[in-house]
């Protein structure tokens, strides 16, 4: 009973990036600034596998002065709705100033969308994210070519599949994802009996 309740959990935790994806796929989300020590968060409108992804932060003139650093955590999250682990990398200061700042990734090919939120740890140590919650409420930058659950978008999308006995499209990476997630499960149950 245990091993087909982790059977469960591990299947539909696997599905569940593109749960969350699927209430705004293809669309773009930005992090709340307002009342923070932050005054701009600038990103790219759209992400492409191989291509410099720049993020640039400006903090506001008091946390400039102040010794304030940063860094963001970085997700990516593919096609075939699996998310790669969260990254926490430091940025750089963009001029000789304390105030302006940037990080950048290579977007790994096939990639849906790019998850990410900011770290600010001020002079005296102490550590604050924003936002608070996490990817759940932080920024969020699609592909030119994602795919979510039945949704799909962009400028060069993967090709899809006919399925013969259903005669819809399904995306070939979300085929293949549903595919491995019930083998994987039919797998684990057998061995329990």
């Amino acid at each position: 009973m245990m091993r087909r309740l982790l059977t469960l959990t591990i299947a539909l935790s696997l599905c569940l990036p593109f749960a969350i994806a699927g209430d705004d796929a293809g669309v773009n989300r930005t992090i709340d600034v307002e009342g923070t020590p932050i005054d701009s968060i600038v990103t790219p409108v759209v992400s492409t596998d191989g291509v410099n992804f720049t993020i640039n932060l400006t903090l506001v003139d008091e946390a400039a002065e102040n010794g304030t650093t940063v860094e963001w955590t970085v997700q990516q999250c593919i096609n075939s709705g699996v998310c790669n682990p969260p990254e926490k990398m430091s940025m750089e200061n963009a001029t000789n100033s304390t105030k302006d700042w940037f990080g950048s990734i290579t977007p790994v090919d096939t990639h849906s969308y790019i998850n990410y939120d900011v770290v600010l740890t001020y002079a005296n140590g102490e550590d604050e994210k924003f936002p608070e919650g996490g990817f759940s409420e932080g920024g969020k930058v699609w592909s030119d070519c994602w795919v979510s659950g039945e949704d799909s978008g962009g400028n060069n999308c993967p090709a899809t599949v006919v399925l013969p006995d259903e005669g819809g499209l399904m995306p070939a990476p979300a085929l293949i994802s549903t595919i491995l997630v019930g083998l994987s499960a039919a797998l684990i149950a057998k061995r329990d009996d």
